[in-house]
């Protein structure tokens, strides 16, 4: 057998090397790291508080949650990008290109952020504004796809549901139904939202001025609701998952991964679904479906921590 020049064997190296470096970059892995456990779905989070899909690149899932900001690439292992630690509360990705992240929560240092933004993939994020002073600390918030200036979010500590239609510039008081926990703007009517409350989901014509509460979930508490690009209307609750093509006058169960599902985020062009959420063990864990829910695969998990 004739053996490798050591040129071939310097060539190979090199090659080698670059693979690594590739993965790397492209899975947010430190070289030094390298190990057997590499690629474990593990991820030191505490509670996901939003998901979202990157428009330019939709095989890019934003996972926001307490105490850093992750992405996975493709269904693969989740990786940290933020370079400072926050708490992200009531993300939201607009799927509109060119349009910033958008969250609340806390910095590392305590007290609320108000309103923040990033414009690089959740590396960064800078103040839009406090709304209040203390500043706002949004748990439920939407962005509208058709007027992205146009931001509801609803303070956690019952301080008030304010609107902004010049991208948090000057905000407006409104009333609110019920204690609100997540909110959804219609992707083709600025003025319809939705409202998810522990009486049910609530509804609103006029850009969140006045509310009806709907028939169906009525006296049942709301998670999460989250429109997908084709006007559907996703929303989970402690009995499981759903939607609604209707705004919400009918409702379609879905198959869930077992999962108290807090989190909902649609890529309509690959029919994609990911949901986020606890498991019956108390695990915060991430799955998708691209067999509209028929199968689940798990993405990231916080057992075994």
């Amino acid at each position: 057998m004739k053996l490798p020049s050591d040129k071939k064997l310097i060539s190979m190296a090199v090659g080698i090397s670059a693979i690594i470096a590739v993965i790397s970059v492209q899975y947010g892995i430190e070289l030094q790291s390298l190990s057997p456990h590499t690629f474990s779905r593990t991820a030191d989070w505490r509670h996901i508080h939003g998901l979202g899909i990157d428009p330019v690149d939709r095989t890019i899932l934003y996972i926001a949650t307490h105490g850093d900001f992750y992405h996975s690439h493709d269904g693969n292992p989740p990786f940290k990008v933020d370079i400072v630690r926050a708490d992200y509360m009531a993300f939201n990705a607009p799927t509109t290109v060119g349009i910033p992240l958008y969250a609340s929560g806390h910095p590392s240092s305590g007290g609320n952020t108000g309103l923040i933004k990033s414009i690089d993939g959740g590396q960064s994020w800078e103040s839009v504004s406090k709304v209040l002073e203390p500043p706002v600390d949004f748990h439920a918030m939407s962005v509208s796809k058709s007027d992205p200036n146009t931001i509801i979010g609803f303070d956690s500590a019952g301080r008030g549901l304010f609107k902004t239609v010049d991208a948090g510039k000057i905000w407006e008081t409104l009333q609110y139904p019920d204690y609100i926990s997540a909110l959804a703007i219609s992707p083709i009517d600025s003025q319809l939202v939705f409202a998810g409350t522990g009486k049910g989901i609530f509804q609103s014509s006029d850009g969140a001025k006045s509310w009806t509460l709907l028939d169906e979930y009525k006296g049942i508490t709301i998670l999460t609701l989250t429109f997908d690009e084709n006007q559907t209307l996703y929303a989970s609750n402690q009995f499981g998952l759903s939607r609604s093509s209707d705004f919400g006058k009918s409702w379609e169960n879905l198959s869930d991964p077992d999962l108290t599902i807090t989190s909902i985020a649609v890529d309509t062009q690959n029919k994609i679904i990911y949901v986020a959420g606890y498991s019956p063990d108390g695990y915060q864990e991430i799955y998708r479906s691209k067999d509209d829910t028929k199968s689940w695969d798990i993405i990231g998990t916080n057992k075994g921590l």
